[in-house]
């Protein structure tokens, strides 16, 4: 129903119609089915308005009561609607987003750093780069993980012959909530075939989590339940499900 349509109706019901627009509206109604059920709705509508007026009683004191005739209730059924929805949508994801990102936080815990160099062997320090060494020191210590993820990276890209490099690195980047970057250097873990493969997809589902890569993340988190090393996390993994909403 145009807007030409409208005028013609709410100048009916407002007993200004000329002689010429009541012609043009009687033309309308006969052609436009969805203009003729307006009319008869907003006709009942005037009616039930009537009827309320004469059922009431009198009121000297009380000022008139004017009620506007609506466009199309159709039309406002289906705002609400949308309105409802988008209300209820909002609220659903103001609350779904922080329990994801509260999740990650409370499922994220320190990798142990299991490089020969840990073990009580002196020899073992002596065969690894002396800027190896301290990347991992600075990895123990979790206060300094921007600081050991740029070390890490370093040694990673230095010696691209070692991905558990890369897995310490995307550990201390999620460490230090660089969500996309440590989603980044991890998948390239969950790849290598290395033993380090299956506890990268956790850590992967917790980066993609911190990113909101939530469909990503559901995924890696499967990925990781289903490996039969998927053990030592799998508690964990399962609480993340459980948080992240199916996309």
């Amino acid at each position: 129903m145009d807007n030409r349509t409208e005028t013609l109706l709410e100048s009916y019901f407002a007993n200004t119609l000329s002689e010429k627009d009541a012609r043009e509206l009687r033309d309308v109604l006969n052609s436009d089915p969805e203009a003729a059920t307006e009319l008869k709705w907003r006709q009942q509508i005037a009616q039930t308005t009537r009827q309320m007026k004469l059922s009431m009683p009198e009121r000297t004191s009380a000022p008139a009561v004017v009620v506007p005739m609506w466009r199309s209730f159709s039309r406002m059924a289906a705002a609400l609607a949308v309105v409802v929805v988008a209300s209820g949508l909002l609220v659903y994801l103001l609350k779904k987003q922080p329990a994801v990102s509260e999740a990650v936080a409370a499922n994220f815990e320190h990798y142990p750093n299991n490089m020969p160099f840990k073990a009580l062997d002196p020899t073992a320090a002596a065969e690894y780069p002396a800027e190896v060494l301290r990347a991992f020191q600075l990895y123990d210590d979790p206060a300094q993980y921007p600081a050991a993820a740029d070390a890490l990276g370093a040694v990673a890209a230095k010696y691209p012959d070692h991905p558990e490099y890369v897995m310490y690195q995307g550990v201390a980047l999620l460490g230090a909530k660089n969500y996309a970057a440590a989603a980044e250097a991890l998948q390239k873990v969950t790849v290598s075939g290395t033993k380090y493969h299956t506890p990268a997809l956790f850590y992967l589902g917790l980066a993609q989590s911190g990113a909101g890569n939530h469909k990503a993340a559901r995924q890696s988190f499967e990925s990781y339940l289903k490996d039969k090393d998927g053990v030592p996390f799998r508690k964990k993994a399962e609480a993340m499900l459980n948080v992240l909403p199916e996309e």
